[in-house]
This record gives C-alpha cells, sequence and structure tokens, in this order.
C-alpha cells in the first residue's frame, strides 16, 4: 500500500485552525493536543503504537499531517486516512472517507470562527482612539487615521527614526 500526503488545503487549514489566534501562546503540544480532539470528534480512531511492528510503522509515518493511503477494508478498495504523532500521545489516528469529511467541515467551521475573533478583535482595537495617542514620530510626524482595520502615518517605520 502507497501512502501520499493529501494535497488539499487541509494540511494548511488545520495549521491554521490549530495555530489560531493563540499561537504567541501555544505550546506544540497544546496545538497537537487540539488537532487530536478535532480527530477524535470527526470520528477517527486513536491506535497506540504498543507494539514493534506498530512502532516501526509510526516512525515511518510523516508526523502531524493526515496523510491518505488506498486500503482494502471489506473486500473492496477505499481511502483511509491516518494522522501520526510520534511525540506526544506516541499513536497514530486513523478515519475513513466519512471521518475525514466531518474532519474537513470542523476545521473550516473553526477557521471561520478564528476570522471573526480576529475581526471583532480589529474592530475593538479601532475603537481605542489611537488619535488621541499621537502622532509620534515613528508614524511619519502626520495625523494619524484609523480607518477600516488599522492605522496610517505618513510613511515613517515603527519605532525607528
Amino acid at each position: 500500500m502507497k501512502r501520499s500526503p493529501f494535497k488539499g488545503g487541509i494540511a494548511a487549514l488545520a495549521l491554521a485552525f490549530s495555530a489560531g489566534g493563540l499561537a504567541a501562546c501555544a505550546t506544540p503540544q497544546s496545538m497537537t493536543d487540539n488537532m487530536e480532539h478535532m480527530l477524535a470528534a470527526a470520528g477517527f480512531l486513536e491506535k497506540p503504537a504498543n507494539t514493534p511492528r506498530r512502532q516501526e510503522k509510526l516512525a515511518s509515518l510523516q508526523p502531524y499531517r493526515i496523510l491518505s493511503q488506498r486500503v482494502t477494508a471489506g473486500g473492496r478498495d477505499t481511502v483511509g486516512y491516518v494522522y501520526a504523532d510520534p511525540q506526544f500521545c506516541h499513536c497514530v489516528f486513523v478515519g475513513s472517507a466519512e471521518a475525514y469529511q466531518r474532519f474537513q467541515q470542523m476545521a473550516f467551521q473553526e477557521h471561520l470562527a478564528q476570522e471573526q475573533m480576529a475581526a471583532s478583535d480589529m474592530a475593538n482595537e479601532d475603537a481605542f482612539g489611537w488619535g488621541e495617542w499621537g502622532p509620534y514620530p515613528y508614524w511619519g510626524g502626520s495625523d494619524v487615521v484609523v480607518a477600516g482595520g488599522g492605522f496610517h502615518g505618513g510613511g515613517g517605520h515603527f519605532g525607528h527614526r
């Protein structure tokens, strides 16, 4: 059986979802835990690498990526999905096409929620009233205009003059 990395956007989407808005304070383990909780909620099964053969197979898989693999199940060819975690749980998560589809939907919903939170945070930052605190030399010495999610100065470089 030949395994191949899934070439769609789900790997990037999964990373965006797992990093979320808390990437600055999240640890690799907490991001991995978050991903694995979502995989389990979507219907992936956690399989420990508790035998030498399973440990060898786990070591051969690309870690922290959802991989697709052609498998024979119930006498028919199908596609299965696997996610390997050699560091934290020392296990793989295996799922069917249906579980993978549920995971994609969940990851997309999480991505949308993160975007909505980011937009809300930007709106709150705009409400701060930056004009009351400037202008400063590193804003270019001109009036500060706060509109549409950011501030604009006269071309200066933040913190440098």
